[in-house]
């Protein structure tokens, strides 16, 4: 049978009380993890464009655009607030795979239980169980780097969140996934092109889901062969190229949300193995920006071809920023830190962080794996004639490296210095207070409340 129907027997079995401590635990620091990047989003190019195109449609006000405060359809609320979560691409990333699972999960499911008023318990089952869905899928995947997964294996998670939301039917579910199928799309051409459409492309996975749910809810039906049909999603979109494995061991026994790592740094992760070592290397040896003659990172064959590429200033800015390797290192090694005041246009366009950008050379070591992220060499060849080496082996903010509760709360904290509107104190902290024990809520529209800008 198609690995879809694995996934509805999890769906369908996995309720709030079969979930492990760690995992409910992990699944609230990514919670507040993803509503503050959500925060800093609001004032990140794209949003509030795309904010005044879908709110001049108008249409029903049903659901809440998070920190804006508007409220729009319910299709149209869930792609915003996965915009805003993903716009900063400060939020979570599965390493092994390179994608994102929060901005596809969590926000149809505080949008969607807004509507629906579910308790916090059934929240936090949603969110992990998309969560797995997301990361099976892209775990299975073998080839590089083409499709971009945070979009294509995002809306299969999308439409397990609302399934589980919504309690639909073993048949209702196996039709939401098919029409979804029909919709999938997310492409790695707009990354490479620095395109503000990288960062819709989640959102767009979000908007379809919840229309794919409410369509099967409605007697719409679709593909049943949805991910191993001769041109289901593994035949056609990865060319068959997948382990069947990785979709289904220890389905319901382990949670991939333990897996997930969260981002210490407001650029693509495939730049964070790079920054880590030169900020070890600035450290360990108090390195100034004009002591650099030059320097060289090695990394596997899909980092050097996304984020690799010598900098370039293009249509948006912000994009060819969060995706170089050479501006990320020139600005770790003037600052000794990276964060999202580095990718404000402003910034971007230094002189002096060109020029040493334009000192970084990136190149491929044949000895990775090709998807490989958590690994890189860097040399930093200085003026004086020393030669300085560090590799990467671990991630900050990996499942290793871990950020506690108290991490968490640090970086939510820095993230609201970023918000489009001022927003009230109290509120900011109760969201804290909220997100903490969110178990205990009733209803999540109260969490959505403390979300709004007023």
């Amino acid at each position: 049978m198609d690995a879809i129907h694995s996934f509805i027997d999890f769906l369908e079995e996995t309720e709030f009380g079969n979930l492990p401590e760690e995992a409910i635990d992990r699944a609230k620091r990514f919670i507040l993890d993803t509503l503050g990047v959500a925060i800093a989003g609001t004032s990140a190019p794209g949003c509030k464009e795309t904010l005044q195109t879908y709110g001049d449609w108008g249409g029903r006000e049903e659901a809440t655009v998070w920190f804006y405060g508007r409220r729009l359809p319910t299709y149209t609320a869930g792609l915003m607030n996965s915009l805003l979560s993903h716009a900063r691409d400060f939020d979570d990333v599965f390493d092994k795979s390179a994608l994102h699972a929060l901005a596809t999960t969590f926000p149809p499911a505080l949008t969607l239980g807004e509507k629906k008023r579910v308790s916090g318990q059934d929240l936090i089952t949603a969110v992990v169980c998309g969560v797995d869905v997301v990361v099976r899928m892209g775990l299975a995947i073998r080839r590089p780097l083409s499709w971009i997964r945070t979009a294509t294996c995002g809306g299969f998670g999308a439409v397990a969140v609302a399934g589980k939301i919504f309690n639909l039917s073993r048949e209702e579910l196996l039709h939401a996934f098919g029409i979804m199928y029909s919709k999938t799309a997310g492409n790695a051409q707009c990354l490479l092109d620095g395109g503000l459409s990288k960062r819709l492309q989640p959102a767009f996975a979000v908007s379809d889901a919840i229309q794919s749910v409410a369509l099967a809810m409605n007697g719409i039906n679709g593909a049943t062969e949805v991910l191993e049909g001769p041109y289901g999603f593994f035949n056609l979109y990865e060319h068959g190229d997948y382990d069947r494995n990785k979709l289904t061991k220890n389905l319901g026994k382990h949670y991939h949300i333990l897996d997930l790592s969260f981002k210490p740094y407001p650029s693509c992760r495939m730049t964070h193995a790079t920054i880590q070592a030169v900020l070890e290397l600035r450290e360990a040896y108090g390195i100034s920006p004009d002591a650099v003659a030059k320097v060289r990172t090695w990394v596997s064959p899909m980092v050097k071809e996304m984020v690799g590429n010598p900098f370039v200033i293009r249509d948006n800015p912000q994009v060819d920023a969060q995706f170089s390797i050479p501006y990320t290192v020139a600005v770790a090694l003037t600052k000794g830190d990276v964060f999202i005041e580095d990718f404000e246009e402003e910034a971007i366009r230094s002189p002096e962080l060109k020029a040493l950008a334009d000192r970084v050379e990136v190149e491929i070591l044949d000895t990775l794996e090709a998807k490989d992220m958590q690994h890189a060499t860097v040399e930093i060849s200085l003026r004086d004639g020393r030669r300085l080496q560090a590799r990467t082996e671990a991630l900050k903010g990996s499942p290793k490296m871990d950020m506690d509760w108290d991490a968490c709360v640090e970086k939510f904290r820095k993230c609201v210095a970023f918000i489009e509107s001022p927003m009230d104190g109290m509120k900011i902290e109760q969201i804290i207070t909220d997100v903490k024990s969110l178990e205990t809520l009733k209803d999540v529209s109260t969490l959505v409340g403390h979300l709004v800008i007023e």
